[in-house]
């Protein structure tokens, strides 16, 4: 009776496990494709036998955010409506030259779809 009914008397619908589990998941692996593009721009890390690293996470962060996305149309979690916009950078970053500024400048631009996934997710 508890969500049932409360969903009836107006208030807003719960979301989803598994849309906050793909909205988590897809904000950490953007997170950590940051975290390691940003160590080896300062040259923090060598990756001249690691570059598949970057990639592949990139994949992951790339798949997650498509899934997540999707999330809308099968649950009533709108939280990952915020994703969408993510896929712009997403599918520009890998287009620029990784040592211009433009690659992480177009990178950072997909922040913000995250950050507010990962807010909206957390409102009761």
């Amino acid at each position: 009776m508890g969500r049932k009914a409360a969903w009836r008397r107006g208030s807003a619908p719960t979301g989803s496990r598994p849309a906050r589990q793909l909205v988590t998941a897809a904000s950490v692996a953007y997170v950590a494709n940051c975290l390691w593009g940003t160590a080896v721009a300062v040259r923090l890390i060598r990756t001249k036998k690691l570059r598949v690293v970057h990639h592949g996470l990139f994949v992951v962060t790339a798949t997650l955010t498509g899934a997540a996305a999707t999330t809308p149309v099968w649950t009533r979690d709108r939280s990952a409506l915020f994703l969408l916009p993510a896929v712009v950078p997403l599918a520009l970053a890998p287009r620029t030259n990784p040592r211009s500024g433009a690659h992480w400048k177009i990178a950072v631009a997909a922040a913000p779809s995250y950050l507010g996934a990962l807010l909206v997710r957390r409102r009761p």
